[in-house]
């Protein structure tokens, strides 16, 4: 329910203040409150791979074209990154190196995700060119 109101105040137009209380009133209710951000970071990672689950879907076909790609791709670095942020919330602070070179595969794979979404992106941006748009 709190998510619904959530994404209705979305669709109004609210100040910055009310938006963001919105949003923080889903994460405390999904347990994922300031207090920790682990679970915080997670609860937002699981929301990123709901978002792009329809859009991965919509890419396996040729005709969706490279801008639902592209999006599935960002989507997917998004992810990855939440993913990374999540694994070595602490270790920067701490000094763990360990840690945080422990996240360098899923780095690469964030990184060549965006860049595939760039590189579908400008497909589409070359073609308007092409026409002289």
């Amino acid at each position: 329910m709190v998510q619904r109101e959530a994404a209705l105040a979305d669709g109004v137009v609210l100040d910055d203040d009310a938006r963001h209380a919105s949003w923080e009133a889903q994460l405390k209710v999904a347990g994922a409150g300031q207090d920790d951000p682990v679970k915080r970071v997670e609860f937002i990672r699981w929301q990123a791979l709901r978002a792009a689950t329809p859009l991965r879907l919509m890419a396996q076909h040729h005709a969706t074209g490279p801008i639902p790609l592209a999006a599935a791709h960002a989507a997917s670095g998004l992810h990855l990154l939440l993913g990374v942020i999540a694994a070595s919330q602490d270790a920067v602070a701490q000094g763990d190196v360990d840690t945080l070179a422990a996240q360098a595969e899923q780095l690469e794979a964030a990184r060549e995700a965006l860049e595939t979404a760039i590189g579908n992106t400008d497909i589409l941006l070359n073609m308007l060119k092409s026409v002289g748009l």
